[in-house]
């Protein structure tokens, strides 16, 4: 079993973390900052609890100045990479958070800490307060960042803004209205780091759940301008595929028109307990009078808490089928439980999807 991500605060954290404080800080004293850290409640708090202790612990040792206090982080961060942190990591976080705590009074300085910072260890959730109290002026640094010659950089620009961001404080005025996030993609949808390319197409997947009709302009105006573009289109477009979207479908040559026979689809059990592994096999014919491109996935009508099914779509794959010829697979899924999925004990429903239909499909129990 993984270990869970609180145990990245570990003694070698702690050892490379104190190293930095006592070069940068020359009273600063390792026993006594880890007493502060480490207290009876340490062992309990989970991940975003600890970064938050260690950003409000690790302020206490900062100067009272914000300007001084964003120059004293510049030099741990400094310090740090020295003595081998990467960059991009996740531990350091919580030096963000402290730019959140006294800087939502201080844009300016707040924004040289954020380019800063965000070029160490991501920004992305403790930035969003700063957009939210400040939309206009953060927007019109994101236009500024997403030309920036450093990736991570221009992959703020883009992942900072998102309306939905997993985990992070939902930024609803772009819910509503996307308009300012689109101009700052505009600008990066051919961006030469794949990096910044899955943050545009992850923002562009956010803004699609309540505004299909504005990223299926934008799939119109891109597609086909380079191999960059369309990709991040396409994942773009993940979302609304799923959902069978008849004109997204169609923008990716998997129409919901094309003609096709199910011939097969069988499963290979029908009582399962939690750990199983369920096997389904299908056939399909291509019944148009040319090859045709199609979109293969399978869904599972989960039993929920209630009683009640919720669906869950999982591609399988986007062949292409010559006149009349069939196609033959199977794919396997095993019932485990995850972080982002609990199941529980009932009858559950498995179909293929083809081209964003639904089939019929079959029935199982599951026994928890």
């Amino acid at each position: 079993m993984a270990e869970l991500l609180k145990y990245i605060y570990n003694n070698t954290f702690f050892d490379t973390y104190c190293s930095a404080l006592s070069f940068v800080l020359p009273s600063f004293e390792s026993r006594v900052f880890r007493s502060k850290v480490e207290t009876l409640e340490w062992e309990q708090y989970e991940l975003k609890q600890r970064m938050r202790h260690l950003s409000i612990v690790s302020d206490g040792y900062l100067p009272t100045n914000f300007k001084d206090k964003v120059a004293c982080i510049d030099e741990i961060i400094k310090v740090l990479r020295k003595n081998g942190v990467k960059d991009q990591n996740l531990e350091y976080i919580f030096l963000a958070d402290i730019i959140t705590l006294h800087g939502l009074n201080d844009l300016d300085i707040s924004i040289k800490a954020i380019e800063v910072i965000t070029q160490f260890t991501s920004f992305e959730f403790a930035g969003r307060s700063f957009i939210i109290k400040y939309p206009d002026q953060m927007m019109s640094q994101m236009m500024i960042w997403a030309k920036h010659k450093n990736a991570t950089v221009r992959r703020f620009a883009s992942e900072g803004c998102r309306p939905r961001l997993p985990w992070g404080l939902k930024l609803q005025q772009f819910v509503d209205e996307p308009k300012p996030v689109l101009k700052v993609l505009d600008l990066l949808m051919n961006d030469p780091s794949e990096y910044v390319r899955k943050s545009v197409a992850n923002n562009l997947n956010d803004i699609s759940k309540d505004h299909p009709d504005l990223v299926i302009d934008i799939i119109k105006k891109w597609k086909g301008k380079s191999k960059n573009t369309d990709w991040i289109l396409k994942h773009a477009s993940r979302t609304l595929l799923k959902k069978g979207h008849h004109e997204v479908l169609d923008l990716f040559g998997t129409s919901a028109k094309t003609m096709f026979e199910m011939t097969h689809f069988d499963i290979s059990l029908d009582h399962l307990t939690l750990g199983d592994t369920l096997t389904f096999e299908y056939k399909i014919v291509n019944k148009e009078k040319t090859s045709a491109k199609f979109r293969l996935e399978y869904v599972i009508h989960f039993v929920k808490s209630n009683g009640q099914r919720s669906k869950k779509i999982f591609k399988i794959a986007e062949p292409e089928i010559g006149v009349d010829q069939e196609l033959a697979g199977n794919k396997k899924h095993k019932f485990i439980d995850l972080t982002t999925r609990k199941h529980y004990p009932g009858t559950h429903k498995i179909a293929l999807v083809v081209n964003g239909l639904e089939d019929e499909g079959m029935e199982f129990d599951l026994k928890v």
